[in-house]
């Protein structure tokens, strides 16, 4: 299973089993077990080909999973918000990454071993569970997506999105919207949908035109979710 898309607390973590009494809950700290690292924007955290053999947890900032094609040409596939874990849970020894995990903005990544991480689910029911139970969701998501892709016009399957992205991402408007998606490209959206560019630039500046949406800078803003969501529940 790859490039999964999973939104878990760290707190869910238990310590990596170890030979001498584990520390006391007041002083235990998760950086003592996880690998932590500083990615600056547009850095590469991991590329296609890659050995697939650490499971990763975005801590802070924002991280794009993207797929290459033919040439320069790529696409993404997920924008993750903190607390999302990602890479290859359950990899087979000798694979390899099918996408590329490129921090949208400067993030802290934790990772720990792929053998670690099942040793973990072996040992912790509970955390067992609660993985199934997140991949689960991740599984309803892209059941979905697919379904967008297959029912909706890409109007609808970009209000769809943004909503999306607005509840997983948005931040509270400080000017008078609803909610703020910030870190998130048109060409991100255009990909998600499966559209061109130049045709979801098109529709943002109708959904600001009808009031819908409306930017600060490159924030893009949700001014009416209401408005937002009867257009995305409309099919072919």
């Amino acid at each position: 299973m790859r490039a999964h898309k999973i939104s878990m607390p760290l707190s869910a973590l238990p310590p990596r089993p170890t030979a001498v009494p584990p520390p006391r809950p007041d002083v235990f700290d998760l950086r003592d077990y996880f690998k932590v690292e500083t990615y600056p924007s547009t850095s590469v955290i991991y590329r296609t080909g890659d050995a697939a053999d650490r499971v990763f947890i975005l801590r802070s900032g924002r991280v794009r999973l993207v797929r290459s094609g033919k040439g320069a040409e790529r696409a993404v596939l997920a924008v993750l918000k903190p607390g999302d874990l990602f890479g290859d849970l359950l990899a087979v020894p000798g694979n390899t990454m099918d996408e590329m995990a490129v921090a949208g903005v400067e993030s802290e990544v934790w990772s720990i071993e792929g053998r670690d991480f099942r040793s973990l689910i072996e040992a912790r029911p509970a955390l067992a569970v609660q993985v199934l139970s997140e991949l689960n969701e991740r599984v309803r998501q892209l059941r979905r997506r697919c379904l967008a892709l297959t029912c909706k016009e890409v109007p609808a399957r970009l209000a769809e999105t943004i909503l999306t992205l607005g509840q997983e991402l948005g931040e509270e408007c400080p000017h008078g919207g609803e909610r703020d998606l910030r870190g998130v490209t048109q060409q991100d959206l255009a990909d998600l949908v499966g559209a061109s560019r130049s045709f979801v630039s098109t529709l943002i500046n109708e959904m600001k035109r009808d009031g819908m949406l409306g930017n600060v800078g490159r924030t893009l803003c949700l001014r009416d979710q209401k408005n937002l969501r009867k257009l995305a529940s409309q099919e072919k």
